[in-house]
């Protein structure tokens, strides 16, 4: 084969290997000479599916500069792997689906490393490997369905308030909810909370989610030009926001979501912060998107003072 001078993208399934999406060539099997050609490349993506891939072969990846996405789904992978990836100072997802000789215990390899996601579905991955994932410290979403990991293995790394495991079948829905709520109870400030505030609270953001749900709507059938956009916004704002507009950003700046941003939010959780701040912790009913509003007391009443979302770690966002 002739290969290519550039590529940016590496994936190979079932004999093919296909580069920057589009050009497919006819590749039976990954040697090492084809691995270190294609190390050889200034990738950003590299995935093989389905091919007995060894610890040995990733050999030419070590060190690899600009590297974001990595995987080896259905390989041959062991925790000896792990090295390969440390100098990979871009690297931000790693999957790694499949390989059933990885059960986590050279993770540690990677507490430099500044991974977002990392996919050990269907691998050994044990309590002492999940453990040792905890200690990554900008890792913040791990799926781990049909490992070794038990319940008892997933509670105890409940204290790290950064990380999202993400398991569809390996604990029920009760189960991962009561993890959630165990992470938020470990996190919170050791501040007495006013249920009464909390409850007041709610009431103000059960107002202020119908509001915006039916300006969204009108959103929807009326357009951005219409003249009644902003100040119906700007109304909303006042009566239920305390934060100072910033430009680019609802109101200032117009944007709205067709079926509605807040519409299916449910309460979760409540934390006091201080005397007049506290959080209130939701979740979009419909796909589990997490959100805490921060809530200032104003005069004798509450208002919303920012919105985070659970991303990487709690972000600010916009309302």
């Amino acid at each position: 084969m002739e290969w290519p001078k550039r590529a940016r993208t590496a994936n190979w399934e079932s004999g093919v290997l296909t580069l920057d999406g589009e050009k497919q060539f006819e590749v039976p099997e990954l040697t090492a000479e084809i691995m270190e050609r294609l190390a050889g490349y200034t990738l950003v993506g590299f995935h093989v599916k389905g091919y007995p891939v060894t610890d040995e072969l990733l050999a030419p990846f070590a060190g690899h500069k600009s590297m974001t996405n990595f995987g080896v789904e259905d390989g041959a992978l062991t925790d000896a792997c792990f090295p390969v990836f440390f100098a990979m100072p871009k690297l931000r997802y790693l999957l790694l689906d499949g390989n059933a000789g990885i059960n986590g215990s050279g993770l540690s390899a990677l507490r430099e490393c500044k991974i977002d996601l990392l996919t050990l579905n269907r691998t050994g991955l044990d309590d002492a490997g999940l453990r040792q994932a905890a200690s990554l410290p900008r890792l913040s979403h791990i799926q781990i369905d049909h490992t070794a990991v038990t319940y008892k293995g997933l509670l105890a790394i409940a204290g790290n308030s950064r990380i999202q495991p993400v398991a569809h079948v390996q604990f029920t829905k009760a189960q991962m909810e009561h993890f959630s709520q165990l992470q938020r109870e470990k996190a919170k400030k050791p501040v007495q909370l006013d249920e009464q505030a909390a409850e007041e609270c709610r009431r103000v953001l059960s107002a202020f989610f119908a509001e915006m749900t039916v300006w969204e709507q009108y959103m929807e059938r009326a357009g951005f030009e219409d003249a009644e956009a902003v100040p119906r916004l700007l109304a909303i704002w006042e009566k239920y926001v305390s934060e100072k507009p910033r430009p680019g950003y609802r109101p200032l700046g117009l944007s709205y979501s067709a079926q509605g941003t807040y519409n299916g939010e449910e309460f979760l959780d409540a934390e006091q912060i201080t005397k007049n701040k506290l959080y209130i912790y939701t979740r979009e009913k419909a796909t589990g998107f997490d959100r805490r509003f921060l809530m200032k007391r104003v005069g004798e009443g509450w208002k919303i003072d920012a919105v985070q979302e659970r991303l990487n770690g709690w972000q600010r966002t916009e309302l």
